[in-house]
């Protein structure tokens, strides 16, 4: 399977003119990102930046989440394996696409599971997995 990275999606929008020259303000669109639990690729989410998308991994809530969620009988994170996020790639951003099309702008953060969880986890039984949180 190739993975191809996604860059951030940065629109320009043309501010005032002085001596011919435009003002550019950059306006950051959501991009798809994805936390690894120890190398794994566990859940894709939408952040304006990887600064934003760093803040969320290491949000005490999400940690909450992973280490009460299993996933075939183990809990997704034990609290020492290194969680790490990253631009998604492209199977990441579709998944990600594909099971949050359905969402309403006030259902919050919505995290898409790449991984199974089992019956008892906070987030529907199947394969992709969604969840939502409010921010």
């Amino acid at each position: 399977m190739t993975k191809i990275a996604k860059l951030e999606s940065i629109a320009f929008g043309a501010g005032s003119r002085r001596k011919g020259k435009a003002n550019m303000t950059p306006t950051l669109f959501p991009s798809v990102f994805t936390i690894e639990i120890g190398g794994t690729p566990t859940v894709t989410f939408e952040a304006k930046s990887l600064r934003e998308a760093n803040e969320i991994c290491n949000a005490p809530w999400l940690g909450e989440d992973f280490t009460s969620a299993n996933s075939n009988g183990t809990p997704l994170w034990d609290g020492k394996a290194l969680l790490r996020a990253r631009m998604g790639y492209a199977d990441e951003i579709a998944t990600f696409a594909d099971a949050s099309k359905d969402a309403q702008p006030s259902d919050g953060m919505i995290l898409v599971y790449l991984v199974e969880l089992d019956d008892d986890d906070t987030a529907e039984n199947s394969e992709p997995s969604s969840a939502t949180h409010q921010r």
